[in-house]
Order: structure tokens, then C-alpha cells, then sequence
């Protein structure tokens, strides 16, 4: 095996795995398993710095520093370039994320990337959250630079053998912390199993140069892989218990078996999969930024991908990894990323900031003050630990429920039951992230008429998980099948304590649920009799509770072409249809149980009720359209305290 050979060969492997990733993100529902290239750049990358630095110390007593010098000039050129530009777009085509993008680009520039996601988005699955997030592919770049930080450190102090053997309790303790928890995917004593599997490799190399990976083991192994591409999504509970570890494995064969390959062949080294091998490295980086910011066709992202990654091969990286330019490579480019950090930490200060819940709490008592400036008739009070407010509200007529979407005017399609119950309430919020949007408008609702809400809304928290099934479901969002775990339940049953339950399934009612332990798979209205099970049951607990239960009316997605981008799989106007009126017929069997038909309102007003990315209010913006559903649809409507009523 001579090193051409070796490097063209790996080239290949490199160039298949960044394929299966960017096909995957782009298009997530072709490649299923493309996350597995991830995988594989981890056991590659294992194999590699361990051969490294062995040999380079035994051959010549190379320092750490030369090694990670070598580092510095292979890998910070390009990330901070990615990130500098980045924040730079982001700056001019969306201000409002400015800041949490320059926080994550932050925690990347430090290759702390994994950790801080884990601390600050609630774990991996926010990768696919609809808000832009441009460096969220980040995290595994941060683990990678960390196993070269602290993984030379034991290959040099303790030999490789020993090495390998302090590894292996590493990831031992890593398997037990993180067994089947999503969080693994960030976990760097979990994800080192992969690294650990690829150091073996570079041991067995060492101490056997002889040894030969059988043709009919590799062929197994990358028959193994490509079925995982086609078939293992990550939401899969497999992922987490014992498929990584098997992957590694794979990946490990297949590297082995590619080291005694010398001539290219379709798979290994061609000239097309090692000219991606050669720019996988920036290939990862930039595709994940453009397909995030760009409002574009994903073919036309790559496109730009690709061209970005062969300007940077021959204009950045390559020459700084192997000229002269740059002698003292980890004082120079570590000043580099010190002063990256302050220009990231100057644009959080200065970048535009949420609003606080003191400030949405202050906004929403505003409103409340300037309709009862405005309104002559009805007085209710405001409860709080101040002296209480006199605000007058607007009288409505009393009127049933109507069907939604029917053909009486807009303006009567509206009118709803005004509802009344105890004062100072114990709310439930329940929905998905439409209802966790609303929280902090309705946070400033109770703040200003006195009572408490004990539960939320949850992100993609479908009517169809409970306390008992809420971990033997999947979701999928917009063709990419995502887990619902939240590591408790996302609906919780209604006790005693609670007087008033909300509800805004406007989402994720919608989209496809499949059963992981039967396999069945449920796409919306077929899921109509076990989510109608489901409100029934509910409906008894509220009952039970002596609770009223109110339920809100699903708007269409706003008519706007920037919509299209977020997929097909938003609900359709016939979806919202059925929905709205499987909850209207069981409010008019219950006494206790409402429908507020707020949607023929909120679409018909986008500039009073603005969505910005055509399903959710903003969440924390003092002129939010949360905001003014609140106080247009729940203060005048739900009157808490008959005693509070005044003629």
C-alpha cells in the first residue's frame, strides 16, 4: 500500500459519505439514513489522526504542536470564513435571528458547538425546527475538534495500546449516560465510539501490516451501510442503541478493505467521488448555510455549494494547508478566532434582542388599558397584586358556535359564547408550537387578570400522543420523519387543580404519525377517529375536573410564495375543514367544551395577526401578532369571576 494509493481510495469514501449527508438534508425523505456519512467522516477521522500521530512520533518525536498546527491549518481557515460570512447574510436578509445565530456562531468558533445545543435548543432534534438555523450542523466539527484535542493527548502520555484501552471506558461511560436518548447525537463520549472503532483500525494496521479485510466482509458491511442509507432514519430508537456502534464497524471494514485498493473503481476512487472527497470539508460546511438562508430550490443551493467549495480548495484552504505563509499556525490563526469571537460577541450585544416576558407582560396590559379606554359598555377588573385596574371591555352578543367556514359573513363567523369561570384560574395550554408561540402573550394575560397557567404547549406535540403512548409515535415534518420525544409526556392528563384548558392543534394534528412498535403509519384524516378518541377523552377529564375546556379553530397557512418553501405537507384548506368541525361537534355536546373560531379573522387580518413564517406568531415581539390574538380573542372573551361583571 503506498500513500497515493491510500489517499485516493479514502478520497472516495470521503466523497460518498458528504454525498449521502447533503442529499439527505436537502432532500430528506430520498435518503432517510444520509445522516450516516457522519458516521463514517467520524471513523475515518479516528483511523487517521490516530495513525498520524503515532507514526509521526515514533518516526520523528513530532510534537502536539506541529500536529495540532497541521489542524489549525486544515480545518479553522475555512469555518471561519463560513461562520464571518454567514453572520454577515444573516445581517442583511434577517436582523430578527441575527443575534441567535451570532450566539451559535459563537459557541462553533470554540468547537463547543455540541454542548451548547444541548444546553440552549433542547437537544438535537432542533436541528429541524423551522426557524433558520445555519450552523446547526456544526456540532459534529466541535466534537471532532475535541476528540483531536484530547485523544493525541492519551495516544502520546500513555501508548497506543493503553490509549485504546482508557477509550474504551470512556465510551463505555458514554453508552451508559446516553443509552437510547436522542441527546447522544451531541454527546462526545457517546459519538467517540465511532472515533474509538477507526483508532482500532490504526492499530491493527500498526501491528499487523499484513492483515487483509475478505472481499465478502467488506461487500457485507457496505451492503449494511447502503441499506442504513435507504432505510435508518434517526428518529429510529435502533440509532441510539447499538446502531451507531454497528455502523463504526461497517465503516471500519469498508476502510480497511479501501487501504489495499489501488487502482479507482466506481465506488473507491473515482475521479468524481474523489474531487468531492478532496472538498468534503468545505462541502459539509457551506451546504447546510445556503440551504438554511437561501429561499431557493436545494439544486440550486448545491450548486452554490459546489462552486463555494472549489473557490475555497484553491484559494483559501489549500494554499494556507500547505504554504508557508502562515509559520506559526496556532498563535496566528487561535489570534484569528480570538478576534472572530469578540466581533461575534460585539453584533450579541448590539443585535436586536426578543422581548423580554417583563416587556410582552407590560405589552399586553397596555392593550388591555387602550380597549377599555375605547369601550363604553361591559366593566370587568383586571386582577393583579396592585390595586385593581377598572377596565371596560367591549360587549359581543352572545351567539353559538358556528360551523367553521360557512357562509355567514366573516364578521358573525367570529362571534363566539362569551365563557366564564372562576377568577385567579389554573390554565393548561395545550397544542403543539403554535400554543408554545402564544405562551408568552398568554403569560402576560394571566400576569394582568391574576391566576396561573400550569402547563404548556409543546413543539410538534401532536393531539395523538398522551402520557401513555407519547413514546411509541413518530412525527413527520415536512418529509423529514423526526421523534417526538419530548423525555416526558408533551399532553399531560387534567387533574382537579385546573379550571380552564386551551387548545391550538394548528400543526402538527396535521402532519404523519407513524406507530414504531406496529408500523403503522397515519396520515391526517386518517388519524381523524384516534385523535377525536383522544378529545373525547379529554373531554371527560375537564368534565371530571369541572374545568372548561375551549378549543381555537386552525387557520389556513398565509397565501404568500415564501410558504412553499416549508414544504407540502402544510396542512391543506380541506384538512382544516374536517378538523374544525370534529371540534365544533364535540363542543355541541358538551356544556363545558367551546370552540373560539378565531381562524376566518386571522387570515383575513395577516397585518394585525402576522405570521413570519406563515403558521406561528411571533413569540417574543411586543408587536406581535400573539399579542393582539390575545387581547382581540381571549381577554374579551373569557371572563374570569362572575363578581368581576358589572352592569
Amino acid at each position: 500500500m503506498n500513500p497515493a494509493s491510500r489517499i485516493s481510495a479514502l478520497d472516495g469514501i470521503r466523497g460518498l459519505s458528504v454525498l449521502a449527508v447533503v442529499i439527505y438534508h436537502a432532500w430528506p425523505s430520498t435518503l432517510p439514513g444520509g445522516w450516516i456519512g457522519v458516521s463514517v467522516f467520524f471513523t475515518l477521522s479516528g483511523f487517521l489522526i490516530t495513525q498520524i500521530v503515532d507514526r509521526d512520533h515514533e518516526l520523528t518525536r513530532a510534537s502536539l504542536t506541529n500536529f495540532w498546527g497541521r489542524r489549525a491549518r486544515r480545518l479553522l481557515p475555512a469555518v471561519l470564513a463560513t461562520i464571518a460570512t454567514t453572520v454577515a447574510v444573516t445581517a442583511i436578509i434577517d436582523q430578527k435571528i441575527l443575534r441567535d445565530v451570532s450566539e451559535e456562531g459563537l459557541a462553533a468558533t470554540f468547537y463547543l458547538h455540541n454542548w451548547w445545543s444541548l444546553s440552549e435548543t433542547g437537544g438535537y432534534w432542533e436541528i429541524f425546527n423551522s426557524d433558520p438555523r445555519p450552523f446547526a450542523h456544526l456540532w459534529s466539527l466541535s466534537i471532532e475538534e475535541q476528540v483531536y484535542l484530547f485523544w493525541p493527548l492519551l495516544v502520546l502520555g500513555l501508548g497506543l495500546r493503553k490509549a485504546l484501552l482508557a477509550g474504551a471506558a470512556l465510551i463505555t461511560i458514554g453508552l451508559i449516560l446516553w443509552w437510547g436518548n436522542a441527546d447522544a447525537y451531541f454527546a462526545t463520549p457517546f459519538r467517540f465510539t465511532e472515533v474509538f472503532v477507526g483508532a482500532l483500525l490504526a492499530y491493527f494496521v500498526k501491528n499487523y501490516p499484513d492483515f487483509k479485510i475478505p472481499g465478502l466482509l467488506a461487500g457485507v458491511s457496505a451492503g449494511g451501510l447502503i441499506w442504513g442509507i435507504f432505510v435508518l432514519n434517526e428518529s429510529d430508537p435502533f440509532v441510539t442503541k447499538g446502531a451507531l456502534l454497528l455502523i463504526a464497524v461497517a465503516s471500519m471494514v469498508i476502510t480497511g478493505y479501501a487501504l489495499r485498493e489501488t487502482k479507482p473503481n466506481l465506488f473507491i476512487g473515482s475521479t468524481c467521488l474523489v474531487w468531492l472527497g478532496k472538498r468534503s470539508y468545505a462541502i459539509y460546511l457551506f451546504h447546510w448555510p445556503f440551504l438554511e438562508l437561501l429561499n431557493t430550490s436545494p439544486w440550486i443551493a448545491i450548486a452554490l455549494t459546489l462552486v463555494a467549495a472549489e473557490i475555497s480548495h484553491h484559494l483559501l484552504e489549500w494554499p494556507i494547508r500547505t504554504g508557508k505563509r502562515i509559520l506559526k499556525p496556532l498563535s496566528t490563526l487561535g489570534l484569528v478566532s480570538v478576534i472572530s469571537a469578540l466581533g461575534l460577541v460585539v453584533i450579541i450585544v448590539v443585535a436586536p434582542k426578543p422581548a423580554s416576558q417583563e416587556e410582552i407582560n407590560n405589552a399586553v396590559t397596555t392593550a388591555l388599558v387602550e380597549i377599555a379606554a375605547t369601550s363604553t359598555t361591559t366593566t370587568t377588573t383586571l386582577l393583579s397584586e396592585e390595586p385593581p385596574l377598572a377596565l371596560t371591555v367591549p360587549e359581543e352578543n352572545p351567539a353559538t358556535t358556528s360551523l367553521p367556514n360557512s357562509k355567514e359573513p366573516e364578521k358573525d363567523s367570529e362571534m363566539q359564547e362569551n365563557v366564564s369561570i372562576s377568577a385567579n384560574p389554573k390554565v393548561a395550554i395545550m397544542g403543539d408550537s403554535v400554543a408554545q408561540n402564544l405562551g408568552p402573550a398568554l403569560d402576560g394575560w394571566i400576569n394582568a387578570v391574576g391566576g396561573e397557567i400550569g402547563s404548556y404547549g409543546f413543539a410538534l406535540c401532536s393531539p395523538v400522543f398522551t402520557e401513555e403512548n407519547y413514546e411509541s409515535f413518530t412525527i413527520t415534518l415536512w418529509d423529514q420523519e423526526t421523534p417526538h420525544s419530548f423525555g416526558q409526556p408533551c399532553r399531560r392528563a387534567i387533574t382537579s387543580e385546573y379550571d380552564l384548558v386551551l387548545v391550538f392543534d394548528h400543526a402538527a394534528v396535521f402532519f404523519d404519525h407513524t406507530n414504531i412498535e406496529t408500523d403503522e403509519h397515519y396520515i391526517f384524516p386518517a388519524t381523524l377517529a384516534l385523535i377525536s378518541e383522544l378529545y373525547r377523552d379529554l373531554v371527560l377529564q375537564t368534565k371530571t375536573a369541572e374545568a372548561t375546556l375551549i378549543f381555537f379553530t386552525a387557520p389556513q397557512i398565509e397565501d404568500r410564495p415564501d410558504c412553499l418553501i416549508l414544504g407540502e405537507k402544510r396542512p391543506y384548506r380541506e384538512n382544516l375543514e374536517i378538523y374544525n368541525e370534529l371540534i365544533t361537534e364535540i363542543a355541541d355536546s358538551e356544556e363545558h367544551v367551546f370552540v373560539f373560531n378565531t381562524a376566518p379573522r386571522v387570515e383575513s387580518e395577516p397585518e394585525r395577526y402576522p405570521r413570519p413564517d406563515c403558521v406561528h406568531f411571533e413569540a417574543f415581539d411586543i408587536d406581535s401578532g400573539a399579542i393582539n390574538f390575545v387581547t382581540d380573542f381571549i381577554f374579551p372573551k373569557i371572563i374570569l369571576g362572575d363578581s368581576l361583571i358589572a352592569d
